[in-house]
């Protein structure tokens, strides 16, 4: 890779995931978690096992909130802009990953329309951007993929040891995760080239021992730190009771068939193509950059199908795969343009044919469901006005890609049918982080109301949050909050001596039998989930009738 390709990846990564990283609040469920368990971490020195609202927190390894917390030296404090730094590295370096694997699985131009594909597909310019723990988990599983291509390749064992060096930090940041689908992944592919007998220089019982020495380098002094409790609870119930015998986010088997079309947006019009391409047409070389691809693509969806529990982020980490995959068929298009061109301009016209579609289906649903409309447009009164201009430029300029990519593929351009999709996408995602997204803070931020409880309230005061906790709060009021598990426990503590304060949600403060001997003193724009701060010494009228007031 020259240092021009160097410089061009990394101001491709830049321009597409830098700009409005710090242009909102977090939000729920998981960034202002991660960054209040990074916080703790920092303030308690405690940096083998993660802490929330002052408890233990079992639920993730810690790699994650490590990195938070070395972005945080940089910018002096735990905040949004620490917290997405790490994702924000973890895409500019995926894409220096999937450009040397591309590169040498296929050749340049398969490695640059790769890297164009996966940084402007919509999942990974939102992932890039938000401090979750899945852009770092999807960066750890292409650098295994990657050492393991070299090692393959090039007949060299020692990239095989690093391969699971890799696993084992995927694992330190969510799990067994990070190598179970890359290896499984792998097997299938040397099965399906009928190369099995190479798996021998892997050493797979060597390699599993190198993953699990980097993962006891923590594990085992977490182990001693937080007891058999912490143990068991972050290994078995959210490993494997979470992927066996899940308590919550149960999807059908097909989830994904419906939730990756819209995350590999605009590219996963041209996949159906690209995989019967690949099947048909790909020979020597490249067949076998395919069936990686095709393995680690299928294996991956097929490992987290079997699981009742589903989200759409567990599979992030075929993307990389799905873009070698699109990216090959574009080339295989362009040498055989003239037989090829369907599999480039239907795609193309149907994308144009979508974002054309979706005004004229707003239309249509206006006049149809007056009082849906009405109501939608009520919850997003707090947005403030011009929002749906800006949606609508959005469309249009998703929509004049689409349109060029089919305009110049029709003249036998069919590399400029990747660019001007890429474009589109890229030029439509800076619009949605610098105007669109800034816009939910009112209903996203917890940050008017916890300042609110700051200001109002003496050091000594305590706050509950009901019916369950939200890390927000205590990231933005810098106190632990109490949780009561029950109406019992609440009005348990609303009963004590001295004033208290409560934020309460708006259904749970409409299903309560009795009223609560406290007043409203303010709540936030979120009108059908949001919170209301009350407090002793203030009106009871107030809270006569929440829900009325919330309407």
């Amino acid at each position: 890779m020259s240092l021009f390709e160097r410089l061009g990846l990394l101001v491709l990564g830049l321009v597409l995931f830098l700009p409005g990283i710090g242009g909102r609040d977090l939000w729920n469920p998981d960034e202002p978690r991660y960054a209040e368990v990074t916080r703790e971490m920092r303030q308690s020195g405690d940096f083998f096992v993660p802490h929330l609202n002052g408890k233990i927190y079992s639920e993730k390894p810690p790699l994650l909130f490590w990195s938070i917390a070395a972005a945080s030296l940089a910018t002096g404090e735990v905040g949004p802009v620490a917290a997405r730094l790490p994702s924000l590295a973890a895409a500019i370096v995926t894409l220096f990953l999937l450009f040397g694997m591309a590169q040498r699985l296929f050749d340049r131009r398969v490695a640059w329309w790769s890297v164009a594909i996966l940084a402007t597909s919509g999942r990974i310019l939102w992932q890039a951007r938000v401090g979750q723990i899945d852009m770092l988990l999807l960066c750890l599983v292409t650098l295994a993929m990657y050492f393991f291509v070299r090692g393959w390749l090039e007949h060299r064992p020692g990239f095989f040891r690093l391969f699971f060096v890799a696993a084992g930090l995927g694992t330190l940041a969510k799990g067994p995760v990070g190598l179970l689908p890359p290896l499984l992944s792998i097997l299938a592919f040397a099965v399906l080239t009928r190369e099995r007998s190479r798996l021998r220089e892997m050493r797979i019982g060597s390699g599993l021992a190198i993953w699990a020495a980097v993962v006891l380098l923590w594990l085992v002094p977490a182990a001693i730190t937080g007891g058999t409790g912490y143990l068991e609870t972050l290994v078995i119930k959210q490993n494997v009771t979470r992927y066996a015998d899940p308590w919550h986010h149960f999807q059908p088997f097909y989830y994904y068939l419906t939730t990756v079309p819209a995350d590999f947006l605009p590219w996963f019009f041209f996949l159906p193509g690209a995989l019967w391409l690949g099947w048909r047409r790909a020979t020597a070389n490249d067949r076998r950059g395919y069936l990686f691809a095709f393995c680690w693509m299928a294996v991956t969806v097929l490992f987290f199908s079997l699981s009742p529990a589903k989200r759409t982020v567990y599979v992030l980490q075929m993307f990389p795969a799905m873009a070698m995959i699109v990216a090959w068929s574009m080339s295989e298009i362009a040498a055989s343009w003239g037989r090829l061109r369907r599999f480039a301009l239907v795609p193309a016209v149907l994308l144009a044919a979508l974002f054309a579609a979706l005004p004229l289906g707003w239309i249509a649903f206006e006049r149809l469901r007056p009082d849906r409309v009405a109501k939608l447009l009520r919850q997003f009164e707090p947005l403030g006005p011009g929002l749906f201009t800006e949606l609508a430029l959005l469309v249009g300029i998703l929509f004049a890609g689409a349109l060029a990519a089919w305009g110049l593929g029709r003249r036998g351009h069919p590399g400029r049918v990747v660019t001007s999709l890429a474009t589109g996408m890229g030029v439509a995602g800076l619009l949605a982080v610098l105007l669109i997204l800034p816009r939910f803070d009112p209903i996203k931020s917890a940050r008017p109301l916890s300042q609110k409880i700051v200001e109002l309230s003496a050091p000594g005061e305590p706050y509950a949050i009901y019916p369950r906790l939200d890390p927000r709060f205590v990231f933005h009021t810098r106190r632990y909050a109490e949780t009561p598990g029950s109406e019992e426990e609440l009005r348990a503590f609303v009963a004590r001596e001295g004033k208290v304060w409560l934020l309460i949600t708006r259904p749970a403060l409409a299903k309560l039998v009795l009223p609560l001997p406290l007043g409203e003193v303010a709540r936030d724009a979120e009108r059908e989930d949001g919170y209301v701060l009350l407090a002793t010494g203030y009106p009871l009228a107030a809270t006569a009738a929440p829900a009325t007031a919330a309407r």
